[in-house]
């Protein structure tokens, strides 16, 4: 998908994980200053314009750092207005719920919904300071529109929390101008998901695939034109939506 991101200033936090990197690549190749954010640093992408890619190593679950963050973003390039939580991470799977630990709960959470939140209040409040109009795209997952089937309890309801925030953030904000929308991944092949599939059972796989339409798994660059779309201005009157990219896993009316 091709836009124009010329002297747009874009937030984009898990960007060492596939999904990450490659919406920060395409917005770096578009035409965006790009904050990269992650507590490694990502990869390389040849081809891009290395002046207009910052990157940043910080915990977004910390409040403190995502607010330090965003200043300095609004000190130095002038944003962000474009934003695309892309963090997160399901913690161990097939756990029974009686035996999750309260840690283990809080950090799965914190990780997926409580980052999202902290990056959204502190793109909020650059944005209505500087009044400029915005689009944030937050990351949810198949498992918050329904269920997972591998047991992660902590990430299923955190998921589901940032389409309940998505929601929420759009009718608020829809009067200053910033869009929020949502893009809710199946079950994607990246390096955070190859050793579980490895180990699936294959007669697993293709339960699992029995109920995509498209019968098959995603890949991480699937993901990249549908957040593009959002954040792009041809999407200036959608908002509070969340979009599965998922195969046609869920279809939801």
């Amino acid at each position: 998908m091709r836009c124009d991101f010329s002297g747009r200033v874009a937030l984009v936090t898990g960007a060492t994980g596939e999904i990450g990197a490659g919406v920060a690549a395409a917005l770096l190749d578009q035409g965006a200053t790009v904050w990269a954010v992650d507590l490694r640093p990502p990869p390389r992408v040849p081809g891009v314009a290395a002046e207009r890619e910052r990157f940043v190593q910080a915990d977004i679950t910390d409040a403190g750092a995502v607010a330090d963050l965003v200043a300095r973003i609004a000190a130095e390039d002038g944003g962000p207005d474009l934003v695309v939580n892309a963090a997160g991470g399901p913690g161990s799977v097939r756990t029974p719920v009686d035996e999750v630990r309260d840690e283990d709960w809080a950090r799965v959470v914190a990780l997926n919904l409580d980052a999202a939140f902290y990056v959204c209040r502190e793109a909020t409040r650059a944005l209505k300071r500087q009044r400029r109009p915005g689009s944030i795209v937050n990351i949810s997952s198949g498992a918050g529109r329904t269920y997972s089937r591998t047991g992660v309890q902590a990430y299923a309801s955190a998921k589901a929390g940032v389409i309940g925030l998505t929601r929420q953030l759009a009718r608020e904000l829809g009067p200053f101008g910033i869009r929020v929308n949502c893009v809710a991944p199946g079950l994607i092949r990246t390096n955070g998901t190859r050793d579980e599939l490895a180990r699936l059972p294959e007669e697993r796989l293709r339960e699992h695939l029995s109920g995509v339409a498209l019968g098959r798994l995603g890949e991480a660059d699937e993901l990249v034109d549908p957040i593009l779309f959002f954040l792009d201005d041809g999407a200036r009157y959608v908002t509070g939506q969340t979009v599965s990219v998922d195969g046609g896993a869920v279809m939801l009316g």
